[in-house]
């Protein structure tokens, strides 16, 4: 089993305000806080896990990595680096003091028109 969240980064620390950020079939982005302030955010899908951590006060620098068999399924791949760019994007505004309010909604994507 892969663990929620990294095992070296809530040691000696408590968690809390975790929640789920997005979901979608067989992906999900989870947030949390560390006891020392710091966000942690991890992409999971069936079999495998990423992680971010970020300092929003700045004081260190972003860790990131990955944790178990990265998806031979195309489309469940597109699905987890769709929703590990939200996860930056996430990160991004953290860092920037933009953090979005528990009931924004990110900004819908415009499709691809055709022409005739």
């Amino acid at each position: 089993m892969i663990p929620l969240w990294p095992p070296a980064w809530v040691e000696d620390h408590t968690v809390s305000d975790e929640q789920l950020v997005e979901a979608g079939d067989d992906v999900r982005l989870m947030s949390a806080v560390r006891s020392d302030e710091r966000v942690l955010l991890s992409v999971s899908w069936p079999g495998g896990r990423r992680y971010l951590m970020i300092d929003p006060a700045g004081s260190a620098p972003p860790e990131a990595f990955r944790a178990g068999a990265v998806s031979a399924d195309t489309d469940l791949a597109r699905s987890i680096d769709a929703m590990w760019s939200q996860a930056l994007r996430l990160a991004k505004q953290i860092l920037d003091g933009e953090l979005p309010g528990l009931d924004d909604q990110p900004p819908k994507r415009r499709g691809w028109r055709r022409r005739s």
